[in-house]
């Protein structure tokens, strides 16, 4: 539950912005290209055609190195990729912009949340997280043009469904973030009196 042990008079909290963790992304960069690499022995194991286990090879390879390019961007991508301060939440994840306090209502840790094996096995994720929930989804905005929107659109409006905020490939723990969200929300109440806002966190 949101605590209200703020005493008046404290200093709004500093933001908090989250950044990918370059270690993590260079160790899976290491991988991605070491599969790429497993994939050119293909042919010689297999015990179709030459010229299709090539092209399956091929395939294979293409969408590696095409994975590695992503990763690669990541690890010198030092742009926020959450950001937690007065105006409220931003995940660069969702393309939603930065969701208000207001319409946060409540925001859970992994360690609390109890899913359904549909959605187990439909959206996996990988803990920790927080599950955020929303008065009102918000409305996914892309960042670039067409056609690459698109599918951040529709990845986005899958992702909104079930705001989840991983760990992985962040450089700060979500405990850290639930901490900093906790502590705006205390400074916000303090402000606007404990009415103001009805949102609550679940600690781990």
């Amino acid at each position: 539950m949101v605590s209200n042990d703020v005493a008046p008079g404290t200093p709004r909290p500093a933001p908090l912005i989250v950044r990918y963790n370059r270690q993590v992304h260079f160790l899976r960069l290491l991988a991605i290209l070491a599969l790429a690499g497993l994939c050119v022995f293909i042919p010689d194991i297999a015990k179709g055609p030459a010229q299709e286990s090539w092209r399956f090879a091929g395939v294979l390879i293409a969408a590696a190195l095409t994975w590695s390019i992503v990763t690669a961007f990541r690890i010198i991508d030092r742009s926020p990729q959450v950001q937690v301060d007065e105006n409220g939440v931003f995940v660069r994840e969702w393309h939603a912009g930065t969701i208000a306090w207001e319409n946060i209502q409540f925001i859970a840790h992994s360690s609390q949340v109890r899913r359904g094996v549909i959605a187990s096995i439909t959206r996996t994720r990988r803990k920790p997280f927080l599950l955020f929930n929303f008065a009102e989804l918000p409305k996914v905005r892309p960042t670039t043009k067409p056609p690459i929107s698109w599918f951040q659109f529709v990845r986005a409006e899958f992702a909104i469904q079930e705001p989840i905020l991983q760990q992985y490939g962040l450089d700060t723990p979500v405990s850290q973030i639930l901490s900093s969200i906790q502590k705006h929300i205390d400074h916000l109440q303090l402000g606007q009196g404990p009415e103001a806002l009805v949102s609550e966190t679940t600690e781990p």
